[in-house]
């Protein structure tokens, strides 16, 4: 049988990029259910397996250091290498496994996926990083390349320099998929390791993280999700979502569920069924949704149906304290008065809440941004919202990215570190635009940062237990980027 090693590789974060934790691989582990009737497969995550934590003068690496990973490609002797590029600021960390494979053996083929690859195919393929890209969704894709290998004509979603990209529709019904492979990896590793991502209440138990949709309508100018998994909104039944809830409660006593969805609740009636479903099967879980929710999506009586469902904290999709920039700049097409509202109803029903902003957008006014900032900084005192304040980040393929590119703000050929400069909270500004300078975003940065030192030791005091439970792991990064 065909040898196939999937890989997720290291993370590089630069000067002051902070933030890494740790997710369950759910790419790849859905990549592995499809093909393992057909082939041997291999997971080698490398943000679990041999895991260090490398230090050099102008960056951080975590994860598994490059020897051991040549070492483990020598030892499987894989046919196919497939590598995992999720994000486009860490994309250098596939192209270093590419380089060793092609050392060890240059006969392995290798393969690219995911969100990157997605987009920017074409580059890494005309670089010769690899021989074959898969182009959105990879299940079906990456099964009919295993079949086929090693004649590879034909297949719609692949790419390579031979051919011409047919492109593949996405799959309609995500039930036909297999719950994703976790018995080929150690879930024990990651439930023990030091930054699993585990925010989820008072932080007792088993935490992991699901996906229950695809796809995205709205046409935010930064966000990347429709280039890959398209504007079809796309979605796991409810009795499949607590097939796969049940599955890691009984084999692995997982009691925290993180729904990284990008739109969990845009379907209300299956999103209502999967509340009733947890609700009717007395499952006595927790789960927040670290990725955002659309707070146009929810009314009162929902969010008391989110609270009885186990529901420990929402993070809402807020981006801007200001109407025009929501609408002409972010192109969002909410309300900003009606995002107010469910932040007020969750106060009332007791729902912790976070949010996302984010500003220095070409187009956006400093006075603007600095409603935002102001917004997030009195949702934080008075309701409890904990700000989560980013720097709009030009992802390649978005429409941000190519409006900074025409109007002469960037290089086209971005750099990873001048990418994750800026995708990290707090962030660097990555450009000027007409409106304001980078040096008058960071003046608003820092003012900001002062002024958030003191609501967040107001939230500490109104939460001891986020004094207690989270303050060894939060306050690292308070300290080095608040100046604690």
């Amino acid at each position: 049988m065909v040898r196939v090693m999937l890989f997720n590789p290291p993370q590089k974060y630069y000067d002051k990029s902070a933030g890494f934790s740790v997710h369950f691989p759910l790419g790849i582990l859905s990549i592995a259910a499809s093909i393992r009737d057909i082939c041997t497969v291999k997971i080698f995550d490398c943000l679990v397996k041999d895991f260090e934590i490398n230090t050099s003068e102008n960056y951080i690496t975590y994860g598994t250091p490059l020897e051991k990973i040549r070492n483990a490609i020598n030892e499987f002797k894989p046919d196919i290498v497939g590598v995992s590029t999720p994000f486009s600021a860490q994309s250098d960390n596939a192209k270093e496994i590419s380089q060793i494979c092609r050392e060890v053996n240059p006969k392995i083929v290798i393969v690219f996926g995911g969100p990157d690859t997605t987009i920017r195919y074409d580059s890494l393929l005309k670089k010769e990083y690899c021989d074959y890209c898969v182009v959105g969704e990879g299940e079906k894709t990456f099964r009919e390349f295993i079949q086929k290998f090693p004649n590879a004509d034909g297949i719609k979603g692949l790419a390579s320099l031979k051919s011409k990209l047919i492109r593949r529709e996405f799959i309609d019904d995500l039930d036909e998929l297999l719950l994703p492979a976790y018995d080929l990896v150690d879930v024990n590793e990651y439930l023990k390791h030091k930054y699993l991502y585990r925010d989820c209440g008072k932080m007792g138990g088993n935490s992991i993280s699901i996906i229950t949709s695809r796809g995205c309508p709205y046409g935010c100018v930064f966000c990347s999700i429709k280039l890959h998994m398209g504007r079809k909104y796309r979605y796991h039944s409810p009795e499949y979502v607590i097939k796969n809830i049940k599955f890691l409660i009984d084999n692995y006593k997982i009691t925290n569920f993180h729904f990284e969805d990008d739109n969990i609740s845009l379907n209300r009636e299956r999103f209502e069924g999967i509340l009733d479903q947890i609700i009717s099967n007395k499952l006595k879980i927790k789960w927040d949704t670290p990725n955002g929710i659309r707070a146009d999506t929810l009314d009162f009586n929902l969010l008391r149906k989110i609270k009885a469902a186990g529901c420990q904290k929402l993070t809402l999709a807020i981006e801007s304290g200001n109407q025009r920039v929501l609408n002409d700049v972010i192109r969002k097409g909410t309300s900003l008065d009606y995002m107010l509202k469910i932040v007020k109803y969750c106060k009332e029903l007791k729902i912790r809440i976070s949010a996302f902003y984010v500003i220095g957008f070409p187009g956006e006014k400093l006075e603007e941004i600095q409603e935002t900032v102001d917004l997030a900084i009195h949702l934080l005192k008075e309701y409890d919202v904990l700000p989560c304040l980013l720097v709009a980040t030009p992802l390649y393929g978005t429409e941000l990215y190519n409006i900074c590119v025409d109007k002469g703000y960037i290089n086209e050929n971005l750099s990873d570190k001048e990418l994750s400069s800026c995708t990290q909270i707090y962030g660097e500004p990555l450009f000027n635009t007409d409106e304001f300078s980078r040096e008058e975003m960071k003046n608003i940065t820092s003012k900001y940062l002062s002024k958030l030192r003191t609501g967040l030791m107001v939230y500490s005091i109104k939460h001891p237990i986020f004094a207690s439970h989270k303050i060894k792991d939060y306050l690292p990064l308070l300290k080095k980027f608040l100046g604690f």
